[in-house]
C-alpha cells in the first residue's frame, strides 16, 4: 500500500523546479533533515513526544496550505478529524493522506527555492545516507521504533509516521518522492511514478530477510527512468 501512495506523490501535480535557485538547499538540505531527525531522536529523551507533537498538528496546517487552497484546506481538515476519531485502518488511512500532503507542499516549496540539477543530486545523497545510516548503525531502526511508540494525550492522531496496517514509512519516505515529483517533467512523470512505485515493491522484499528498509531508495530508479526518457527524446 505505502509502494503505491509512494508512486502516486511522483504523479501528482506539482511544481516544476527551475534551472535557478540556491544549489545547497536541495542538495543538502533532505540528508541533513535525516541525520539530525535521527540525531534528535536518538539523543534527546523528549525528542520523539515533541516530534509527535510536531506532526499531529503541523501536518495539517503543511497539508492545508497546498493549492488550490480551497480544495486542500477543508480537506486537511477533515482527514484530520478522521484520523483523531475514526480506528483502524480508516484512520490510518487519512494520516497517510496528510502526510503526504504536507511532503507535497514541502516539496512545490524546496522547488521554488532550489534549481532541478541540486533536487536530484540530493535525492541521491538522501537514499545514500539513508542506507549507510539503516544498514549501518542500529540507531536509525531504535529511532522510529521509540517515535511510532509515541502516544498522545486524548487520543489525538499520530502522524509522525505514515502508517498502514503492518507497513510503517518515515517522513522523508514520502518527501523523496514528491521531490522527484518537482524534478521530472509532466511527459515523463507517470513513468517515473510506475517505475518507482514497482522499485518500491520489489525493494520490500528485502523485509523478508531484514527488519528495516532504506526506502528512499527506489526513488532512484524512478529517477534514473527520467533521466533515460529525456535523453531518448532528445535523441
Amino acid at each position: 500500500m505505502l509502494c503505491c501512495v509512494q508512486a502516486a506523490i511522483v504523479a501528482a501535480p506539482a511544481r516544476q523546479a527551475t534551472a535557478r535557485g540556491r544549489g545547497l538547499v536541495g542538495l543538502l538540505v533532505p540528508a541533513a533533515l535525516l541525520g539530525i531527525g535521527v540525531a534528535g531522536l536518538d539523543g534527546l529523551s523528549s525528542g520523539p513526544r515533541a516530534l509527535a507533537w510536531l506532526a499531529s498538528f503541523g501536518t495539517p496546517v503543511l497539508a492545508a496550505a497546498r493549492r488550490p487552497l480551497l480544495l486542500w484546506a477543508p480537506l486537511a481538515a477533515g482527514l484530520w478529524l478522521v484520523a483523531w476519531l475514526a480506528h483502524g485502518l480508516v484512520a490510518q488511512a487519512a494520516g497517510v493522506v496528510l502526510i503526504a500532503g504536507a511532503c507535497l507542499t514541502a516539496a512545490d516549496a524546496a522547488a521554488r527555492v532550489a534549481p532541478a540539477w541540486s533536487i536530484r543530486a540530493g535525492l541521491v545523497v538522501l537514499a545514500a545516507v539513508d542506507a549507510i545510516l539503516v544498514w549501518g548503525t542500529p540507531r536509525v531502526e531504535q529511532a522510529t521504533t521509540s517515535l511510532h511508540a509515541v502516544a498522545l494525550p486524548h487520543a489525538l492522531p499520530s502522524l509522525q509516521d505514515a502508517t498502514f496496517g503492518s507497513a510503517l514509512m518515515g517522513w522523508l519516505d514520502l518527501l523523496a518522492p514528491a521531490l522527484l515529483g518537482v524534478v521530472v517533467t509532466s511527459r515523463t512523470k507517470l513513468g517515473a511514478a510506475a517505475v518507482t512505485g514497482i522499485a518500491a515493491g520489489l525493494w520490500g522484499l528485502l523485509l523478508l530477510t531484514t527488519s528495516e528498509v532504506a526506502a528512499t531508495v527506489p526513488v532512484l530508479a524512478g529517477l534514473a527512468f527520467a533521466a533515460f526518457d529525456a535523453r531518448r527524446r532528445r535523441l
